[in-house]
């Protein structure tokens, strides 16, 4: 679980800014705190601003550093990504720190990256046993002669994993490759050793912990969509869901047929066609891969032969004998199709990243949507992340107040992110009311002065 998550130095967090799951007093909504180690953690957290204020681009944040603990620098761009307003920001480093809880363990991990170098010049893995000691799997500090020097606390371990372990600590220590450089220790080790128990086993927990986070913007796809193609029963749990939200949908259908893939890539611009040409050489029977084209999504897969199928998702809405398209759908039903997936990830205890979920869709649904999340996830400790305009989302019926985040920006254009807990409103409040009219800040500030705008038409 996600207890907490702290930036600095990027896009428009210029000082440190941390948001956190930690439970407060707060003794309504009992169902929205999951009870681990002593320790009540938050199921949900929605964060309220005006545009322009920064909730993007803390979503953009977390989403950039999963994908440099994943993947490694060499993935991702660096470009004007940090605090553009200050000239000396680009020789600042951008830190990005994540406080969790994976098998009943709380760790602390991070990373600071350098911005001109394009380089990782800090890491940290650190346990946080129950006694509240803490102690450090990993400490990689780059000094400014550009020498890296790794630490470890770890003991107890046989002989054979603490000579392993060390071995692979010194290859990120002195002297360490351009290569290491721009890669994390945690996706190193994770991936070349097998999961099992001590060291590499925790190493291999907490990097699977950030591969299960699922992260969707207004224009992506949530990955699980492709199986919806080609599971019977995935099918019957979609059409159950968007019949519930009165989509007019009565049943998801599909349809599947040999595809003529010359036809499909001269549809498609260069870049996307190279992606596609490169998941193709991947694809198997039982690993289809999802991709669109003219808004319309398509499954690939191969048979026995390698011939190349798509399966179409086809939607019935009172008439078998004229289905729609995906392409069909309204924006809404479109963005609805991202989010009924998020449904399974309770059984992955996942955490889920929406950047303005209320997109496309109706107030009353976004509201309804919240509450089966709560309902589905009871059990679970499936967590949400969410930024949004809605402010009818702002009832503390549907909420508690230590989920309520603000995010606004300052005078010197950078981003700060408070919660409404440090206002002690009563759950009775019509906060909603409350945050219009300016009491909690993050909303749009507008200047008076229009008749600058008549001047330019004179």
């Amino acid at each position: 679980m996600l207890v907490g998550f702290s930036v600095q130095n990027f896009k428009s967090f210029k000082e440190m800014q941390s948001i956190s799951f930690v439970a407060s007093k707060v003794t309504r909504h009992k169902r929205h705190v999951w009870n681990v180690n002593d320790r009540r953690i938050l199921k949900s957290g929605l964060i309220f601003g005006a545009n322009a204020g920064g909730k993007s681009n803390l979503v953009e944040a977390i989403d950039l550093s999963r994908k440099i603990i994943i993947d490694g620098l060499d993935k991702v761009d660096l470009n004007k990504k940090h605090f553009r307003i200050s000239q000396e920001a680009y020789r600042e480093p951008g830190v990005f720190d994540y406080r969790i809880i994976v098998n009943k363990t709380e760790y602390s991990y991070g990373i600071v990256v350098s911005y001109d170098k394009k380089e990782i010049i800090a890491e940290w893995l650190v346990r946080i046993e129950k006694s509240g000691r803490e102690v450090y799997l990993f400490n990689r500090q780059v000094d400014d002669n550009g020498i890296s020097n790794i630490d470890t606390e770890v003991t107890g371990q046989s002989v054979k994993d603490e000579t392993r372990f060390n071995i692979y600590l010194q290859d990120f220590a002195e002297g360490v490759s351009e290569i290491l450089k721009k890669k994390t220790i945690l996706s190193d080790i994770a991936m070349r050793s097998n999961p099992g128990q001590g060291i590499f086993g925790e190493l291999s927990d907490v990097f699977s912990w950030f591969k299960r986070m699922v992260v969707i913007f207004p224009n992506t796809k949530y990955s699980l969509l492709n199986q919806l193609t080609a599971d019977s029963n995935m099918q019957k749990f979609f059409t159950s869901v968007l019949s519930y939200f009165d989509t007019g949908i009565e049943a998801v259908n599909n349809e599947s047929a040999e595809i003529d893939m010359d036809k499909i890539l001269d549809r498609m611009d260069e870049q996307k066609k190279e992606e596609l040409k490169i998941y193709l050489s991947n694809v198997t029977e039982k690993n289809p891969i999802l991709f669109k084209v003219d808004k319309q999504i398509y499954s690939l897969h191969k048979d026995e032969s390698g011939n190349i199928f798509s399966s179409k998702m086809l939607l019935n809405h009172g008439n078998s004998d004229d289905l729609f398209e995906y392409s069909d759908e309204s924006d809404g039903t479109q963005r609805l199709f991202d989010f009924v997936p998020l449904f399974l990830e309770k059984y992955r205890n996942s955490i889920i990243i929406i950047d303005e979920i209320d997109r496309s869709l109706h107030t009353n649904l976004i509201h309804r949507f919240m509450q089966k999340f709560y309902d589905y996830t009871e059990e679970s400790a499936c967590q949400l992340l969410a930024t949004t305009h809605d402010s009818n989302l702002l009832d503390l019926e549907l909420l508690r107040q230590d989920e309520i985040w603000f995010v606004e920006r300052q005078e010197d254009h950078s981003s700060s992110i408070f919660s409404l807990n440090k206002f002690r409103e009563r759950f009775d409040k019509r906060i909603d009311k409350e945050y219009l009219l300016g009491r909690y800040g993050a909303i749009p500030v507008f200047d008076d002065d229009f008749g600058r705008w008549e001047d330019v038409n004179e």
